[in-house]
């Protein structure tokens, strides 16, 4: 099976300046690597016109966004058959988008977003690389993402006020906001946000949070004008959210209680353009 392995830069490195003490805030690390898919030059018709697996493939990525609405049954196009000429035609085909997801439970699974907002490449991997299985989704978010976040999340943070570290001084505070929204948000309410760019915390308030919130399987960077980077904590819903300008500076940090925070999603409005975006591209080279 084919091997794809394309490195991506990294984000910008600590939100924190470093202690007088010696103590470093850590998070999740950023993805090192990612295999993602590159448009190139688009070839002539008449050069892909014998790749009729990889055709129909992108023809039904085409019927399933037209008729996508939000909350539909899931839509997964299995294009793991496929050989590597009608593979790298649909690879270009979809190109490689602004939202990438990197899964760190069980298999090793690579999500990347095609530059048709909603439509999702979701590969996995074997240890050598190589593709086990290869799936195109149709979805705001891919469903392995919401399944997958929170399954073995704790409900309620847990930790002695008589033993706090030292200088940790608003956490408390903190905590007993976490686990009353915990307890009380469910699906359908509106996300509920803490802004630690607007909160006078020390560093050793976020150390402690760090390590009580705990690290749950799932990165999520979305690169736009910025960078934002969106990591699942072993706290049911709670997701540590970091925003970066364009020079990898973290310019907003908050935690958001959500099923997923919006920002990793693709809306309606955005899939529908999708598809006419991809209706324009396939009528270059499909005449059925």
């Amino acid at each position: 099976m084919t091997d794809i392995h394309i490195p991506i830069a990294m984000i910008g490195v600590g939100s924190q300046p470093e202690s007088t003490d010696g103590k470093t805030l850590e998070f999740i690390p950023m993805p090192h690597e990612m295999s993602v898919f590159e448009v190139s030059n688009m070839p002539e018709p008449e050069d892909v016109a014998n790749l009729q697996e990889g055709m129909q493939a992108l023809r039904l990525v085409r019927d399933a966004l037209k008729n996508y609405k939000l909350n539909d049954k899931l839509t997964m196009i299995d294009i793991t058959g496929l050989d590597d000429q009608n593979r790298a035609w649909v690879n270009t085909m979809l190109g490689h988008g602004e939202v990438s997801v990197i899964y760190q439970g069980g298999m090793r699974t690579e999500i990347q977003e095609s530059v048709f907002a909603g439509v999702w490449r979701i590969i996995y991997l074997d240890a050598d690389r190589n593709i086990v299985k290869d799936f195109i989704e149709i979805a705001s978010i891919p469903e392995i993402v919401v399944n997958s976040s929170f399954v073995k999340a704790k409900t309620k943070l847990e930790y002695d006020p008589a033993n706090l570290p030292e200088r940790v001084m608003n956490a408390p505070a903190l905590i007993t906001e976490l686990n009353d929204k915990v307890a009380t948000w469910k699906e359908g309410d509106e996300p509920h946000v803490i802004n630690f760019s607007l909160l006078p915390q020390t560093e050793e308030d976020l150390v402690f949070l760090d390590k009580l919130l705990g690290s749950g399987p799932v990165v999520i960077l979305s690169r736009g004008y910025g960078n934002c980077r969106i990591a699942c904590t072993e706290t049911k819903n709670v997701w540590w959210v970091k925003y970066f300008n364009s020079e990898d500076k973290l310019i907003l940090d908050t935690l958001e209680i959500s099923t997923i925070p919006e920002v990793a999603c693709a809306a309606q409005e955005d899939i529908r353009d999708s598809y006419d975006r991809f209706v324009e591209v396939m009528e270059l080279y499909d005449n059925e």
